[in-house]
């Protein structure tokens, strides 16, 4: 019997809410706004005017953070310094990301005003220099135990590629260093970032240890070789002459000897095998190499001369001896 009340007294509140509903009138009225002639125009002429100054200055002007309201430079050296999961000191970092042309244009805007400059501050030349030597040291150890049977040059030449200014200033400013360099110039040039990379290495070192900084190294820097093939970075000018030089140095009998073993072109065909006569339109010339380094065969490339199938030839031998394939890849670790 109280289940029977309880749905009665639902029913009956339920068509009574529907009838009030539907009893009620609703009031609604359109409104259209209007805006003046000139307010079109304006803005049209604003825009047209703020193209044109993006044309003149090559591209929209970039504010640095600190003319923002909000902009707290020891807030953002904190979170920096957490972005990156490394503890720096205070003073160290501070330095590293100070340029020396800041230092001068302060000192000169004092003088301008009759002031004596007397600014504590230091640049970032000394830490930039000691960075530059242990990124140098961590990088050659680590493609040198990655790479265990490619010549030294290799090894520079690579070191090279990892430490250029474009190369450390596309590190730089993917770790955010833009918007926390104190620097003369705005946008920053890559030198700029260079140095202050190297000099935040080294502040790093000098703050939480060798092994940390070896570390930020390799997580920053070394990574930059992913997806890259190293075969593309190192190009001996010479391959034929250093692969000689690598058979005096090994003691082998004798010289590998290069032999071309297929030609084609319009009015000349020849071929050691039969099955490879053709004629083509563009010269093409297969050269061998044979030699007492590996048995008998050991490379064949093709060239459009005689000499370009000699080069590629060598240059197959020589990947082969240091263990380099057609895409070798560093292997990070």
């Amino acid at each position: 019997m109280t289940a029977f009340l309880q749905t009665f007294r639902r029913q009956k509140l339920l068509s009574s809410s529907i009838g009030f509903l539907l009893n009620c009138e609703v009031n609604a009225t359109s409104v259209r706004h209007y805006k003046a002639r000139w307010v079109a125009p304006t803005l049209r002429d604003l825009k047209a005017r703020k193209e044109l100054e993006n044309i003149l200055n090559g591209g929209p002007k970039i504010s640095h953070r600190n003319t923002f309201i909000e902009w707290n430079y020891n807030a953002e050296l904190f979170a920096f310094g957490n972005r990156l999961g490394e503890k720096f000191d205070d003073n160290f970092l501070r330095e590293a990301l100070t340029d020396k042309s800041y230092i001068d244009r302060e000192a000169s805007k004092m003088s301008e005003v009759g002031l004596q400059p007397a600014l504590a501050m230091k640049s970032n030349k000394e830490l930039s220099e000691r960075g530059q030597q242990q990124i140098s040291k961590y990088v050659k150890g680590y493609l040198r135990a990655i790479f265990t049977e490619v010549p030294e040059e290799m090894i520079i030449t690579i070191h090279d590629h990892l430490l250029s200014t474009e190369m450390l200033a596309y590190v730089g400013k993917n770790i955010g260093l833009g918007d926390l360099l104190l620097c003369a110039e705005f946008p920053c040039v890559d030198e700029t970032f260079s140095t202050s990379f190297q000099a935040l290495v080294a502040a790093l070192e000098k703050s939480s240890g060798e092994e940390r900084a070896r570390r930020f190294v390799q997580d920053l820097v070394v990574t930059q070789l992913y997806s890259k093939d190293v075969n593309e970075l190192w190009n001996p000018a010479d391959p034929a002459g250093i692969l000689n030089t690598l058979c005096d140095c090994l003691e082998v009998a004798t010289s590998p000897v290069s032999r071309l073993i297929f030609e084609s072109h319009h009015s000349v065909t020849f071929a050691v095998c039969p099955q490879f006569r053709s004629n083509t339109v563009l010269e093409i010339y297969h050269r061998s190499i044979f030699g007492s380094i590996r048995p008998n065969f050991l490379a064949i490339a093709v060239g459009a001369v005689v000499e370009a199938g000699f080069c590629m030839a060598s240059y197959d031998v020589l990947f082969h001896m240091f263990r380099l394939f057609d895409s070798c890849y560093c292997q990070l670790f």
